[in-house]
């Protein structure tokens, strides 16, 4: 194990991460019925196409990162409490994986080919374990750095929270926060196992090329199966909500310099003390879930 490394990242775990963040895996037991409209963000099917998208990749990946972190973490057991984050993590990452997986049968149910991205993972995954263990630690280093932005993204702007439909809003903020709460666990191990520089930039390459590659080509199978209800109104507004100028537009480029502190040499994902966000939205979540019954309610005596 590279000694200089653990003593570093015995310094991040312990300094930097605040002590309010605590890694605990808690279920939310999500579920999205007759209710639940179609378009459940921001009323948009190009946007809705987008995050359901993006929400196909995760039971796959997020195995995967299960996988990876169970495949190093013996080697820190000298380090109880990067040891214990390790638990922690794989204990939310697999809550993820089970909650999405409801999400995206309900989107599949639809009509929405949600499958055939999860199909695509499978098939491509078995290539990344043929890899280097070193890169796929580094791989899974740089993905939670993807999620972790995700989570800032959403729980920085609660304008957003607000255009998800209450069915599904639980989830984005349940997801979020669990996001920030565990952002820097497969970095320190990571750090504690490798820690050189290129092998954390090639990581990064790696994810940006997965995941960029996933979202499109499950945008696209999205975009082809809906085409009646594709307008060119909703998608130019779309683009506009991620990479346009002004109020509640751009959200995606705003968000960008966060993604960029990956490449300071000196990085650590803790060096951006977002814990407000988990704190805050800890107290909403309640809040919301509440609000999400009632909207069933409503829409039951509406029909």
């Amino acid at each position: 194990m590279n000694t200089s490394a653990s003593k570093t990242l015995n310094w991040a775990a312990k300094k930097l991460r605040p002590a309010s963040v605590k890694i605990i895996p808690k279920a939310l037991n999500i579920s999205a019925d007759e209710s639940t409209p179609d378009y459940w963000f921001y009323d948009s099917p190009f946007l809705t196409q987008f995050f359901s998208s993006f929400s196909a990749t995760f039971p796959g990946g997020e195995q995967y990162m299960i996988d990876t972190v169970r495949m190093f973490r013996d080697q820190v057991k000298d380090n109880k409490d990067l040891y214990k984050d390790c638990g922690g993590f794989i204990g939310q990452e697999a809550h993820h994986s089970r909650e999405h997986k409801v999400i995206n049968d309900f989107m599949q149910s639809r009509g929405f080919p949600v499958e055939d991205v999860e199909n695509m993972i499978d098939r491509i995954l078995p290539f990344f374990k043929k890899m280097r263990k070193k890169d796929q630690m580094a791989l899974t280093a740089a993905a939670e750095h993807f999620t972790a932005y995700f989570g800032d993204l959403v729980l920085s702007n609660p304008e957003v929270v607000e255009n998800v439909h209450p069915t599904i809003r639980p989830l984005f903020v349940w997801h979020a926060i669990e996001e920030i709460e565990h952002k820097a666990v497969t970095y320190d191990l990571f750090d504690a196992t490798d820690g050189e520089y290129l092998s954390r930039i090639y990581g990064f390459a790696l994810a940006s090329a997965l995941l960029g590659y996933l979202t499109t080509y499950g945008m696209a199978k999205s975009m082809w199966s809906d085409r009646k209800n594709m307008t060119v109104r909703d998608t130019a507004k779309g683009l506009w909500w991620m990479f346009g100028v002004g109020k509640e537009s751009g959200y995606l480029i705003k968000s960008f310099p966060f993604l960029l502190e990956y490449f300071a040499p000196n990085f650590h994902p803790w060096d951006d003390d977002n814990s407000h966000l988990i704190k805050k939205w800890r107290s909403e979540l309640d809040k919301i879930n509440v609000g999400k019954d009632k909207t069933k309610e409503k829409d039951k005596e509406a029909a």
